[in-house]
């Protein structure tokens, strides 16, 4: 069963994820990655709100399971936003690299610490 979780979770995390590239690839080009910077930024709040939700009312370990390794697992990339970083530093595009390392990290960071504090709230 727990694989069922993580894997119903995941597909609908990876096709999140698939939606939300392509459309901010139409939507503002591929130069700077917009799509991944949102997945995981989002990705970030969200397992903010949920462990903080989780640690004041408790959650099911199968929720766990299906919300924050399988769709969030799935939503959110390290690799990718790695390598769109290099690419850009490659690419001479050196600015849009550091930016893309700088919003990734402190604004996920940041965005953690908000959902942690917006769970104690609702």
């Amino acid at each position: 069963m727990k694989i069922v979780l993580v894997l119903a979770g995941g597909a609908l995390g990876a096709l999140a994820r698939y939606g939300v590239t392509t459309l901010s690839t139409k939507t503002y080009g591929s130069v700077f990655p917009v799509g991944t910077l949102c997945v995981n930024l989002v990705g970030c709040f969200l397992i903010g709100v949920v462990f903080g939700l989780g640690e004041l009312r408790g959650i099911s370990p199968q929720f766990r399971l299906f919300f924050m390794t399988g769709f969030l697992g799935a939503l959110t990339t390290f690799s990718t936003y790695s390598l769109e970083t290099i690419n850009n530093a490659n690419n001479g595009m050196t600015n849009l690299a550091l930016a893309n390392i700088a919003v990734n990290n402190i604004g996920g960071l940041a965005l953690v610490k908000v959902g942690l504090l917006l769970a104690r709230i609702v």
